[in-house]
């Protein structure tokens, strides 16, 4: 009964390491594939700004729902070359920011649905703050062809309450329930990973103008003061790469550190 125990494990603490290792290449490669498309296409468009053959052009394609066509728009060279310069300075890195923010996410979410299928238990882990799945109904019960089929669905409930809990509890959660090691560079790059959040959603839900909830949410570390336009620089998305990797090593490390067998 022992051995069995003690088998079953040291099988969980192989899966898990191999969870946390597959999960820190995959998404730290997604992270510099992003950086390395994005500088160039980056380079493109300061090329286009200054390729008079194509500021000349005036007509350009974009795409129309009349039979799936595609349609030609006029441009003037002034308003090209605006449009361009303004792409390069705002738009564009509002993007790859955006992305890269959905990308370690992604990793995040990953990794918790990863630990609670290898290591069911833990879906009854609770950390105050956070939402969690308290109850299943019956009918999900009955109409469930397998256990595997419940279990899934109580993780997806889980994971949504997760992520729609504050930055702070999602940290608590993961140091409390997935296991990760919380030394003082974690912190503060958790700290900054929660301002490249709050831009995130200044960006996707107020146009990147500083409200009172981004000013709220990043703390100390706002940028910018309110009302006025958040500015994401190409350092900045530098130190976003930078970090988010580094969060995304460490946060993988410990885990792989406590079930190393």
């Amino acid at each position: 009964m022992l051995a069995a125990l003690h088998l079953g494990i040291e099988m969980s603490c192989k899966q898990l390491y191999e969870l946390a290792g597959k999960l820190r290449v995959s998404y730290q490669k997604k992270i510099n594939n992003t950086y390395i498309w994005s500088s160039l296409a980056r380079d493109a468009l300061l090329m286009a700004a200054k390729n008079e053959e194509f500021l000349e052009s005036e007509k350009l394609n974009v795409p129309t729902k009349s039979a799936g066509k595609i349609r030609r728009i006029r441009r003037e060279k002034a308003d090209l070359v605006e449009l361009l310069q303004s792409a390069e300075s705002t738009e564009f890195n509002f993007s790859i920011h955006t992305y890269i923010v959905a990308q370690v996410e992604a990793y995040l979410s990953d990794l918790v649905r990863g630990v609670l299928n290898i290591d069911k238990r833990r879906l009854k882990a609770r950390v105050q703050g956070i939402d969690h799945v308290k109850k299943v109904d019956v009918s999900s019960i009955i109409d469930a062809e397998s256990l595997d089929e419940i279990t899934d669905e109580l993780i997806d409930r889980e994971l949504i309450a997760i992520f729609y809990a504050s930055p702070e509890k999602q940290f608590e959660y993961l140091e409390r329930v997935i296991g990760i090691e919380v030394d003082s560079k974690t912190k503060q790059l958790f700290k900054n990973w929660k301002e490249y959040k709050a831009t995130r959603d200044l960006i996707v839900h107020n146009h990147g103008v500083v409200n009172e909830l981004y000013i709220k949410k990043a703390g100390s570390l706002a940028r910018a003061e309110l009302g006025n336009q958040i500015e994401v620089t190409s350092e900045y998305i530098d130190s976003l790469v930078a970090e988010t990797k580094s969060l995304v090593g460490r946060i993988s490390n410990s885990i792989q550190r406590a079930n190393k067998v």
